[in-house]
């Protein structure tokens, strides 16, 4: 008895099923589907309408999750590297810059005080 169950459950997934990929197609209208396939309300079409294609979504989806990401080529990895490497020249440009501009400033206060002290402050190199 479970196996009849089972049977026309199946038979009925799969008039289901058809209907809709029918409609899907453009072979039938919602209504012409409901006399073929001898469906009572729209209610009910709607509904499989809506099952199907959250299926198909569900499907869609997990197939693009488990699709491999596709592995860099070498040209856009060098591409990448070089706009790091341009950056970071960019950044060490700037602190090269604070530092000379410090070092001036550093520079000028010594001759400041030197001049206002009368003392020399800076160390002289001797090399031999």
């Amino acid at each position: 008895m479970e196996h009849l169950f089972l049977f026309r459950s199946q038979v009925h997934e799969l008039k289901m099923r058809q209907m809709v990929e029918e409609i899907n197609l453009g072979r039938h209208t919602i209504e012409s589907a409901m006399a073929k396939y001898q469906v009572l309300t729209r209610k009910t079409v709607t509904q499989w309408l809506e099952r199907v294609r959250q299926e198909e979504l569900a499907r869609t989806q997990a197939m693009k999750e488990s699709a491999p990401k596709p592995v860099s080529t070498l040209v856009e990895r060098v591409a990448q590297t070089a706009d790091t490497l341009a950056g970071r020249v960019k950044q060490l440009e700037k602190e090269l810059e604070q530092a000379e501009l410090q070092v001036l400033y550093y520079k000028t206060v010594i001759r400041a005080a030197e001049q206002q002290l009368g003392v020399n402050l800076e160390k002289k190199s001797v090399t031999k």
